[in-house]
């Protein structure tokens, strides 16, 4: 019988993979590649010096309420005791990511988001958390996580005032005035109406015709002693 070769650093690679977890990182499949050095470099300093980061604009208070916020709104979701949150400025190729580390649960932004798009992203990422232990699949768990944090961000009652005229197309003064109004970009706003019912499928997919969508990327099997 043949004999299995041992890799010398799987031990290291499966022990890492276990404390060390990406769950959503944003944007395309090379983004990974530096959200995950980006973790594993700030979780080692923290590891090390127990200290936040010296480069994290750290935000408690933010993330507290959107974990409030997000409690209200679906009891299925289950975050850690402690939940680290903040930007990064200047760091080429982030594009954000929610993660776990032993147990805590990390979001990490670059700081050069508009508004609008910090506090979407905020809710998604933190909600991803609080899923996580309901899905295998990344790209579902990504889907109902945007689902969670559009329905904790936008009340059903508010959004069906301004979807409520059963409008095909929607001008660029009714898009502006619906973003400001909810400070969020209006796509996404749509798809709230589109969750509650208040647009069709096929009127929501003709006018979301101009978004950027946000991917999660296929997590792949570790193969290094990066974050897994």
């Amino acid at each position: 019988m043949a004999r299995i070769k041992s890799n010398p650093n799987q031990l290291t690679i499966d022990f890492l993979a276990s404390y060390r977890r990406m769950l959503v990182s944003l944007g395309s499949a090379d983004k990974l590649v530096y959200n995950e050095s980006i973790f594993t470099r700030l979780t080692d300093q923290w590891e090390s010096k127990r200290v936040i980061p010296a480069d994290l604009l750290f935000q408690k208070s933010p993330v507290e309420a959107v974990v409030y916020r997000l409690h209200k709104s679906d009891d299925r979701l289950r975050f850690p005791d402690e939940m680290i949150a903040g930007e990064l400025r200047g760091v080429e190729g982030l594009s954000g990511f929610a993660a776990r580390f032993r147990e805590q649960g990390w979001v990490i932004l670059p700081a050069e988001l508009s508004g609008m798009y910090k506090n979407l992203f905020l809710n998604l990422l933190t909600a991803a958390i609080g899923l996580d232990y309901l899905f295998t699949n990344r790209q579902e768990l990504l889907a109902e996580a945007e689902r969670v944090a559009l329905a904790a961000l936008l009340p059903e009652s508010e959004v069906r005032n301004f979807f409520g005229i059963r409008l095909q197309r929607f001008p660029d003064s009714f898009r502006s005035e619906v973003s400001a109004y909810f400070n969020l970009p209006f796509e996404y706003v749509l798809k709230r109406a589109l969750h509650i019912g208040a647009v069709s499928e096929e009127v929501a997919e003709e006018n979301m015709s101009n978004r950027q969508p946000i991917r999660a990327t296929t997590l792949r099997r570790p193969t290094s002693s990066r974050a897994a």
